[in-house]
């Protein structure tokens, strides 16, 4: 079955005893926090607000109650339809924001079948960069304001790493010069997260997620990517470096107050979930689940077959989608993940 809300998987119960020693510096660094909130109130989110790229993006339905609306993921049935897999299903196989909006009752627009009240917004877009978010958060901010019920979501940076890499594979830069310019990037998001959250705590609570590590995505670690041994580990070392250079200036530079930002460790998370696949219930860390050209048109009907003693992809045992999206286990990791954040951080 891939009609999965607001539920933990052994996978989800797992990562979230790493998630402890995060939560735990994130509630001691709570106690110099600005405000007058009582901090023994549970964060109540009244409206999410997704700002970032595909990895966050529900694309719009065919009609305003339809449920046919896609993801850059493994796309979901809803269950127990006569045929099987017949009727394609926003509420299944959710991407990582839809835990968050399952955990406070907020409803996407694009995924609303009864019609009901929107107070979660989609902002993100397909292959924005850093650049991009400043514009739709110049955009947001010429009509509208962040409050202290507003849960913000900032994913953003990938596309920002391979477009550094294509330009170091081409000559067009050095490695010095990608590094540094990785850097610049990486503070000028953590300056939109401080402009979310305002200085004096008044604005949105923001959950960020830094670069996952692309390093270790089938783009550059698969077989079946046309590389030798030699071209797969240059590829690895150089996404490493950028993606890094990228989160460590990111992370540096953000002005945490202890109270309004919540951090979502992507790289870590996923590096720690590869390196242990077996026990975390990955069947397949390396390889593309989807077998359809285009990612949005993968469904639990397009998955990769069994091919000797390899098992066939399902929509939850094989991490990534294509060579650089996540599947709908891998969008489960990180949903899960961050509901831990929000419902331990003091916002």
């Amino acid at each position: 079955m891939n009609f999965r809300i607001d539920r933990w998987s052994a996978t989800a119960l797992r990562s979230s005893l790493v998630a402890v020693t995060v939560v735990g510096t994130l509630l001691l660094t709570s106690c110099g926090g600005s405000g007058s909130e009582n901090q023994s109130v549970t964060f109540q989110a009244t409206r999410l607000i997704v700002f970032g790229d595909e990895t966050s993006l529900l694309l719009p339905p065919s009609s305003p109650t339809a449920l046919d609306a896609r993801k850059y993921s493994v796309n979901g049935f809803t269950p127990n339809t006569t045929p099987v897999n017949s009727v394609p299903d926003c509420r299944a196989n959710q991407l990582w924001v839809q835990y968050l909006s399952s955990r406070y009752g907020l409803i996407f627009g694009e995924c609303n079948p009864n019609g009901a009240p929107v107070t979660a917004q989609m902002r993100a877009a397909y292959g924005a960069r850093v650049d991009d978010l400043v514009r739709a958060l110049d955009t947001f901010l010429a009509t509208s304001t962040f409050g202290s019920k507003d849960l913000v979501t900032v994913m953003v940076g990938t596309h920002d790493v391979f477009e550094l890499y294509d330009s170091l594979s081409t000559g067009a830069l050095t490695e010095a010069a990608a590094v540094i310019e990785a850097q610049r990037r990486g503070r000028l998001l953590a300056a939109q997260v401080d402009r979310i959250v305002k200085s004096d705590n008044s604005g949105g609570r923001v959950l960020y997620v830094p670069v996952p590590d692309v390093s270790q995505s089938p783009f550059a670690v698969s077989t079946a990517n046309g590389l030798t041994d030699a071209q797969r580990t240059e590829r690895v070392r150089l996404l490493t470096l950028i993606s890094r250079s990228f989160n460590d200036k990111l992370r540096g530079t953000i002005t945490n107050n202890g109270r309004s930002i919540g951090l979502v460790d992507a790289f870590q998370l996923f590096r720690n979930v590869i390196n242990n696949a077996k026990a975390n219930d990955y069947a397949n860390v390396t390889d593309a689940a989807c077998t359809t050209a285009v990612v949005t048109d993968c469904t639990s009907l397009t998955l990769q077959p069994a091919n000797g003693t390899v098992n066939a992809a399902t929509d939850f045992t094989w991490l990534w989608a294509d060579d650089r999206h996540l599947s709908a286990g891998g969008q489960e990791l990180l949903g899960n993940r961050a509901d831990s954040i929000v419902r331990n951080n003091p916002f």
